[in-house]
C-alpha cells in the first residue's frame, strides 16, 4: 500500500460497494472511512475481512465545525506520516428527506448543508493535502437535470432542480407551488444539492487549470439505485415499495444495482484509464454532458 483513499459514507450503501471493489482491485490503496457511525463502520470493516487496510475517522456532515475538525485531524496525521499520502477523495455520503423540514447543527437545511455544504468545506481544506496527480470525486445524482427524465418524472414526479442561489438554498427554500414541508419539497432540495455539486465541480475545475494543477476532479452519477440506504426517510408503504417493488426497475437502463455502481466509483477513482480526466459527468463509465443549467459558468 502506498497512498489513501478516503471516502464519506464509505462503510454503506454505495460507498461499501465501492470500498468492497477497491479491496479487490487497488491493492495499493489504503481507505479511509469518514462516518459518524463507527459501531457500523467497525461491523463492516469486520464483514469485509480487512482491518489493515482501512482507517476509521469519526465525521459528522450534519456539523461544519464536525468537518473542520475532521480535516485538521486528518491533516495533521499526514504530515505526521502516520498515514500514507492523501490520492484520492471521494464525496459519496448523501442524504434525502421525505416529509419536514430539516436542519443542520448550524442551521442550514439539511440537505443542501450534507449533500453540498460540507462536502465542499472538507474538500477545500483537504485540496492543499492532494497528491500532485490526485483524485477527487464527486458522487452526483441524474435528478440535477432541470428537464427531467422519466425515471425521476414519471415515476417519482421529482420536481427539476433549480438554482436558487446559496442563500435561498441554505434557508431551505422551494418554489412556490411546493409545500415547504412536502415529500415534493424535499425532492426539490435533493435534487438541488447535486445540481450545486456539479456547478462546484465545473468551477473547482476551471480554478484548479487556472492554477496549473495536475489534480482532476469527476462527477459520478451513480443511476437510480431503488433499495438502498438513500431511501431510508421513507415510512409506511413508500418504504417498503422503495425496498421490495422498485428494484425490479434494474432491469431497465439507468437503474443499478449498488453492486454495479460501486464498481464503476471504484473503477472512476482509481483506473489508470480516467487518469488526466476532469472537468467530466459520468453515468457509470461513460462521460456524458450534464444538464444546461449546471454548465453555466455565470451561475
Amino acid at each position: 500500500m502506498d497512498y489513501s483513499l478516503l471516502i464519506t459514507g464509505g462503510h454503506t450503501s454505495l460507498g461499501l460497494a465501492a470500498s468492497r471493489h477497491l479491496l479487490a482491485t487497488a491493492p495499493e490503496a489504503h481507505l479511509i472511512w469518514a462516518t459518524r457511525s463507527r459501531q457500523a463502520a467497525e461491523q463492516a470493516t469486520a464483514d469485509l475481512g480487512a482491518p489493515d487496510r482501512i482507517t476509521i475517522l469519526p465525521l459528522d456532515l450534519n456539523t461544519l465545525a464536525s468537518v473542520r475538525h475532521f480535516a485538521d485531524d486528518l491533516l495533521a496525521r499526514l504530515h505526521a506520516g502516520t498515514l500514507l499520502p492523501l490520492r484520492v477523495l471521494v464525496c459519496n455520503a448523501g442524504i434525502q428527506f421525505a416529509q419536514g423540514q430539516h436542519w443542520t447543527a448550524e442551521g442550514i437545511e439539511q440537505t443542501f448543508g450534507v449533500n453540498y455544504l460540507a462536502h465542499f468545506v472538507l474538500v477545500e481544506r483537504l485540496l492543499p493535502a492532494l497528491e500532485p496527480a490526485g483524485r477527487l470525486v464527486l458522487v452526483g445524482s441524474g435528478t440535477h437535470f432541470d428537464a427531467p427524465r422519466i425515471w425521476t418524472a414519471a415515476i417519482f414526479g421529482m420536481p427539476p432542480a433549480q438554482y436558487l442561489g446559496v442563500a435561498p438554498l441554505a434557508r431551505g427554500e422551494v418554489p412556490a407551488a411546493l409545500p415547504p414541508a412536502s415529500a415534493p419539497a424535499n425532492q426539490f432540495r435533493y435534487a438541488t444539492s447535486k445540481l450545486c455539486t456539479l456547478m462546484y465541480m465545473y468551477e473547482l475545475d476551471r480554478r484548479l487549470r487556472a492554477a496549473g494543477s495536475r489534480v482532476t476532479v469527476t462527477t459520478f452519477d451513480p443511476g437510480l439505485m431503488p433499495g438502498t440506504g438513500l431511501g431510508r426517510a421513507n415510512t409506511g408503504a413508500a418504504l417498503w415499495a422503495w425496498k421490495n417493488v422498485l428494484p425490479v426497475l434494474r432491469l431497465f437502463p439507468g437503474v443499478n444495482s449498488t453492486k454495479t455502481s460501486g464498481r464503476h466509483l471504484a473503477w472512476l477513482a482509481t483506473s489508470p484509464a480516467v487518469a488526466g480526466v476532469t472537468g467530466k459527468y459520468f453515468e457509470g463509465r461513460q462521460a456524458v454532458s450534464s444538464s444546461a443549467l449546471s454548465r453555466q459558468p455565470k451561475l
